[in-house]
């Protein structure tokens, strides 16, 4: 294992994961891995797709979850990060809870189009014609610039989600313009790319992003790190060694990783 760190796993309190915090760090110190990070689903803003994140009264909950961990982790290092959705127009709620609490990271991830999220099979007849794919994917990108641009983040989640059906545009010449200018933003900000394995586990079965991609992220100089987007606790740094070699591919021989709030370091791939 060459890769130390995983930034992105959940808790039950999002209401689609399994496993009690413990029982992720647990795999974590089994599977070599130094710095595991929690970053559950924000619950900002509120009343936006409940199903599929923890109540917003449930917050210090999820915190002390963390934080009691911590006394009890094996050895490896646990932060406290939170996955946060750039939902337009409704932001100010976000920010509102991000700054009131210590967060030492935050991911930034789109998981909804025009307020529908096209990541869930049960929304795939929303956009399953080409026309719509190219919306869908252009807006995504567009989205993509417009969190890096407003809202300050640590790492870009999932960075081509919406490939996770295997629906591709006819238009990615148009998408990779878009993807160039948020890597740009990127390296102006100090927010990384995750490499995330979850797409493994998913009917695309690849990682994001594509192995395209992530070269168009190192000619960039935009940073790259790593998270599983476990689930579940066997889930935690699904693939690593596989991804490890998948950077290397793309020419990095190193990556970031995030040892506390505003706390970033450089970590050799290989």
């Amino acid at each position: 294992m060459t890769v130390i760190c995983d930034y992105h796993t959940h808790t039950p309190l999002c209401k689609h994961a399994v496993g009690a915090p413990i029982e992720y760090v647990r795999q974590a110190h089994e599977k070599g891995i130094k710095i595991i990070g929690f970053s559950d689903h924000c619950p900002a803003p509120s009343n936006f797709d409940t199903e599929c994140r923890m109540d917003i009264s449930l917050i210090e909950k999820y915190i002390e979850m963390i934080e009691n961990v911590k006394n009890n982790s094996y050895g490896v290092k646990v932060l406290l990060g939170m996955e946060v959705d750039y939902v337009p127009g409704r932001m100010d709620e976000v920010l509102s809870l991000t700054n009131k609490y210590n967060f030492d990271y935050l991911i930034g991830s789109i998981h909804y189009v025009d307020d529908y999220p096209f990541d869930h099979p049960g929304y795939i007849d929303k956009w399953n014609t080409s026309e719509k794919i190219n919306y869908v994917w252009e807006k995504y990108a567009d989205l993509l610039i417009e969190m890096v641009t407003n809202f300050k983040i640590d790492i870009i989640g999932h960075l081509d989600l919406p490939k996770k059906f295997k629906m591709y545009p006819t238009n990615m010449d148009y998408v990779f313009s878009k993807l160039t200018r948020l890597f740009q933003i990127a390296v102006q900000k100090d927010i990384s790319i995750e490499i995330n394995t979850a797409g493994k586990r998913k009917i695309v079965e690849e990682f994001y992003p594509s192995l395209e991609i992530l070269k168009l992220i190192k000619e960039s100089g935009c940073s790259i790190t790593f998270g599983s987007d476990a689930h579940a606790p066997d889930e935690v740094c699904s693939d690593f060694l596989e991804a490890s070699i998948y950077a290397a591919n793309a020419g990095f021989s190193e990556y970031t990783i995030i040892l506390g709030k505003n706390i970033k370091q450089k970590e050799k791939l290989i």
